[in-house]
């Protein structure tokens, strides 16, 4: 007689009770015969019961999308003497396909981890290749990943100054230069920041910027660019040293109030970013002339 005292015991006489299962179905594409997850299923099953074991599902869960996912499972043995137990967890790949949809593809990926798992807890011996390992794939190609959504467009990188002495004022102005176009993409989206802000830089919001003057070159090849804001204390004015952020201040003249990003030193505010409304950007204006003695810088 054999000992199934044990869940041990009792899980050895299970196995020696199912040396194999026969091929009960076939494939009418590709004729061949198979054993179907039912016959595998109810074999195991005997095979338990006979031993005094008895095997079930205890949870599952579905990670994934419409698109596919994962299947995991919780599968228990427990001895029905001793009412020892062991637990198994396993993951299935659920692929829906065309005319099985994820409905369909999820309650096949559950039928077929249960085949796969009572097959292996028994070591039941293949007597020829599933009906998944018969399939063929031969024109399977794996889904594209969705394409991701655009990016916002970069600010286009300028020489960063940091803010220099003030140089001694000239006796007549620069010449206005000829007006650069406009950047659209910066201030569509609301804020523009400079290609290398200032690490102690603040957001300074309530302000409104009057002016904008014509960019005066640098020693190190960049442009600084004046701009008048009106704060609630009055006027102050800013050092700017990238032109994307000029072009979004000179987008905010006369409109709304906007918030500057702005470092306070010595020679007063250098600016680093402005953060406007959508509809403070509808209108554009052309750069001021600014007379030299107007700046403090």
């Amino acid at each position: 007689m054999t000992d199934t005292k044990t869940l041990a015991s009792a899980l050895l006489a299970a196995q020696k009770a199912l040396p194999s299962v026969g091929k009960d179905a076939k494939n009418s594409f590709h004729h061949y015969a198979y054993v179907s997850a039912e016959a595998m299923i109810g074999a195991c099953r005997e095979a338990l019961h006979g031993a005094g074991l008895t095997a079930r599902r205890a949870g599952w869960k579905f990670d994934g999308s419409p698109e596919g996912g994962i299947v995991y499972s919780t599968f228990v043995v427990t001895h029905g003497s001793t009412g020892e137990s062991i637990t198994d967890e396993i993951a299935w790949v659920c692929v829906p396909e065309k005319g099985r949809p994820i409905d369909k593809s999820l309650a096949g990926c559950l039928t077929s981890s249960l085949n796969y798992w009572l097959r292996d807890l028994l070591l039941v011996p293949r007597e020829d290749e599933s009906e998944m390992d018969r399939r063929d794939d031969t024109k399977y190609e794996p889904r594209k990943a969705a394409a991701p959504a655009p990016a916002r467009p970069a600010p286009r990188p300028a020489a960063q100054d940091a803010p220099q002495a003030a140089p001694a004022p000239k006796a007549a102005p620069t010449p206005p230069k000829a007006k650069e176009p406009a950047t659209a993409a910066p201030s569509a989206f609301g804020e523009v920041l400079a290609s290398r802000p200032a690490k102690d830089c603040t957001w300074r919001q309530g302000l409104r910027v009057t002016k904008v003057g014509q960019g005066k070159p640098t020693a190190k090849g960049g442009n600084r660019y004046p701009i008048l804001f009106v704060t609630d204390a009055g006027e102050q004015w800013a050092s700017c040293f990238d032109q994307t952020v000029m072009q979004a201040a000179q987008d905010a003249m006369g409109g709304e109030s906007v918030e500057a990003f702005i470092q306070e030193g010595q020679y007063g505010w250098t600016l680093y970013g402005i953060r406007t409304t959508l509809e403070s950007t509808q209108q554009q204006a052309a750069p001021v002339a600014v007379e030299a003695d107007e700046i403090p810088f």
